[in-house]
């Protein structure tokens, strides 16, 4: 085969699937691209969503199937976890069932912040509720269940920061984006 029957074969694969991909995206994100404002708001929350989200998955499998990484690593999930729980104040299995129930709801709060995103693209402005809202829920869930303690303690100083500046980009969008919206449509029903 020849190298311009293979490039042929690429560019038709390419062509194959990028007008798919091309409705997805419309479908999704919609036709029309928001302010430059916007734009930085959503992927720097894209960027910590999927942090968050992957993070919470990885330990939720993880705290579902202890055996495996004792198994091929030799770490003792269950040992680890109850010694933390011990340290924390819990009793039995308890702190081993609150934080597999707090990684659930994680995943469940961080594709519900995700679709918040999904609707700032769209300009909804609404979407800041659903977002700040996940976050306040996520924030609270962890230290109500988990213990303000967990919250000091062992959470680290990246991801209090990611929180943080993931709750004041949106909060300052809400804002900016919605005052603005305000002042124009006062400018049209004074013309």
């Amino acid at each position: 085969m020849s190298d311009q029957e293979v490039t042929n074969i690429e560019k038709n694969d390419e062509q194959l699937f990028r007008p798919h991909l091309k409705r997805a995206r419309n479908f999704v994100l919609g036709d029309e691209r928001p302010g430059l404002y916007t734009q930085i708001v959503f992927f720097t929350g894209l960027l910590i969503t999927s942090i968050f989200g992957i993070w919470n998955t990885i330990s939720y499998i993880i705290l579902k199937q202890p055996l495996f990484l004792k198994r091929h690593k030799q770490v003792d999930v269950e040992a680890i976890i109850s010694l933390r729980g011990r340290e924390l104040g819990f009793e039995g299995t308890d702190f081993y069932n609150y934080l597999e129930r707090f990684h659930l709801m994680g995943i469940v709060l961080w594709l519900c912040v995700l679709i918040g995103f999904i609707f700032l693209w769209r300009k909804q402005k609404w979407s800041a509720y659903i977002i700040i809202g996940g976050i306040l829920l996520y924030s609270s869930i962890m230290t109500f269940l988990l213990g303000a303690t967990y919250f000091v303690e062992d959470t680290t100083l990246f991801d209090k920061l990611s929180l943080l500046v993931l709750f004041l980009l949106v909060l300052i969008h809400h804002f900016v984006i919605g005052n603005r919206k305000i002042v124009i449509e006062e400018h049209i029903a004074e013309e």
